[in-house]
C-alpha cells in the first residue's frame, strides 16, 4: 500500500471540516511517523492537499466518490480503493480517520460522512465500526479527565493519576488495534 497515498487521504479528511486542529496535527504526525514517513514527506503531503482543496475545489469525500466511480484511485491520491488493500489495512485506515475525527473533539458531520462512505463501500462491519466509536470517545474522555489531573497540586496522587490515565489510553487503544488484527470480514 502506498503509504504517501493514504497520508493524503488523511490530510485531505482533516481539512474536510474546514479547520485542521493541533490535535488532529498531532495525530497525525504520529501516523506519518507508523508509516515511515518523514518530515519532508508530510511537508509535500501538506502542498498537495491545500492544491487539491483550493485548486481544484475537490473535497475529500468528491476524491473518494471520483475513485469508486472510476473503478481506480484518483491521481491525486494514488492509492488504490481496493487493489492491495487488505482488510485489516483497510481496518486501520478507518480506525485512524475515526481517531483524527475525535482528535479536536467533535467529528463532524463531514468527517463521518468519509468515513461512512469508505466503510460502506470497504464492507466494514457495523459491530467493528461501533467499537472503534466507543474507544474513540473512551479516548476523548480519558484525555479530558487528563487535562483536569494536570489542574491538580504537584502531589504524589497526581503523579499516580496521570500515569494510570496514560496507561488507560495506551490499553485501549492497544485493544482496538488488536480488534482490528483479529477481525475478518
Amino acid at each position: 500500500m502506498n503509504y504517501r497515498g493514504q497520508a493524503k487521504l488523511y490530510y485531505l479528511y482533516m481539512m474536510s471540516d474546514g479547520d485542521v486542529s493541533d490535535g488532529e496535527k498531532k495525530l497525525f504526525d504520529k501516523i506519518c511517523k507508523e508509516l515511515y514517513l518523514d518530515a519532508d514527506d508530510k511537508k509535500r503531503i501538506k502542498q498537495e492537499c491545500a492544491e487539491i482543496s483550493k485548486n481544484e475545489g475537490m473535497t475529500c469525500i468528491e476524491v473518494i466518490e471520483k475513485n469508486a466511480e472510476e473503478s481506480y484511485m484518483y491521481g491525486t491520491l494514488d492509492i488504490d480503493l481496493d487493489k492491495y488493500v487488505s482488510d485489516d489495512d483497510k481496518a486501520k485506515i478507518i480506525w485512524n480517520l475515526v481517531n483524527l475525527g475525535y482528535a479536536d473533539t467533535h467529528f463532524t458531520i463531514d468527517e463521518r460522512e468519509v468515513v461512512d462512505y469508505l466503510r460502506e463501500y470497504w464492507e466494514i462491519p457495523d459491530n467493528l465500526y461501533q467499537e472503534m466509536i466507543d474507544v474513540a470517545e473512551t479516548c476523548l474522555a480519558l484525555e479530558k479527565h487528563k487535562l483536569w489531573i494536570e489542574g491538580l497540586p504537584d502531589t504524589d496522587y497526581k503523579l499516580e493519576k496521570m500515569k494510570q490515565v496514560k496507561k488507560d489510553l495506551k490499553h485501549v487503544q492497544e485493544t482496538i488495534l488488536t480488534t482490528i488484527s483479529e477481525i475478518t470480514f
